[in-house]
């Protein structure tokens, strides 16, 4: 009887102590049970679902999939943020582990227009009230690389788009909803492609609405990233995907005339350099 007592708190013991991965949304959808599929595939541990306000186990590496699972989370376990805007994530830093940041850098999206349009001038449209990581990335760009153009509330989006556009090749849409948003996107890229000047980004969302391209970590790229940092000792400091896929938009680029390059590996390499 003592023996079977033992053996039974061994197991209870070995089942508290083991880590999953638990996949928590507050949602159920298709692409969160793909993510949890490939996901699998990566790691050597289980990966499961599990709504918002269910509790993981003390040792269970939480990914916190959407605004409602990172703007609820209160637990200790390791935690990684993705799919919601960046200043969702940042706002609960204190909260969670790491994060994945959605946007993509805006570093690589510049590679990506100079490598589809070398020697064109590229312009970058942004408000004045532009997140703050945004702002310091469009600074950080190489000044001989681009042009900026601040638009604010005397100084509004038409006259703006208006001085940008005028000594641009490329507009370089970045993540600033006061600039580019449903309400917008309509009346820039009306004004774009009047002057044959392609938007590259700002995120895969714009390609459907007129974008001609932009840099993106698909669902395969997140699951590859995840896996590396579920599996690393220490989780690392919130960052973007290193891992990333292009988009296009080909009918876009047929209206304006411009040929899009048929290798996309040797493009990455070429972005990645």
């Amino acid at each position: 009887m003592l023996r079977r007592a033992g053996l039974i708190t061994l197991l209870l013991l070995s089942c508290a102590s083991r880590a999953d991965v638990v996949l928590l949304s507050g949602v159920r959808s298709a692409v969160l049970d793909e993510l949890v599929s490939v996901l699998s595939e990566h790691v050597d541990v289980p990966v499961r679902r599990a709504l918002s306000g269910e509790r993981p186990g003390p040792s269970d590496v939480v990914i916190l999939a959407g605004d409602e699972a990172i703007s609820s989370w209160s637990g200790q376990q390791k935690s990684i943020a993705i799919w919601s805007r960046r200043e969702v994530i940042e706002a609960r830093l204190g909260h969670i582990s790491s994060a994945l940041y959605t946007e993509p850098p805006l570093g690589r999206q510049l590679a990506l227009a100079q490598t589809l349009f070398p020697d064109a001038r590229v312009s970058v449209l942004f408000s004045e009230n532009a997140p703050l990581w945004l702002r310091n990335e469009i600074y950080a760009l190489p000044e001989q690389d681009v042009s900026r153009v601040q638009m604010s509330s005397e100084y509004g989006l038409n006259y703006a788009l208006r001085d940008a556009l005028a000594d641009s090749d490329v507009l370089l849409g970045v993540s600033d909803s006061v600039v580019y948003s449903p309400a917008t996107i309509k009346n820039i890229l009306i004004s774009a492609y009047r002057q044959n000047i392609p938007l590259v980004g700002p995120h895969q969302a714009y390609i459907r609405a007129g974008a001609i391209a932009t840099t993106y970590s698909s669902l395969a790229d997140t699951a590859l990233r995840l896996a590396e940092m579920i599996s690393a000792e220490e989780l690392p400091e919130p960052g973007v995907n290193p891992y990333f896929s292009v988009l296009f938009n080909e009918q876009v680029a047929r209206s304006l005339n411009i040929s899009l390059p048929e290798n996309t590996p040797e493009l990455l390499k070429r972005i990645n350099r």
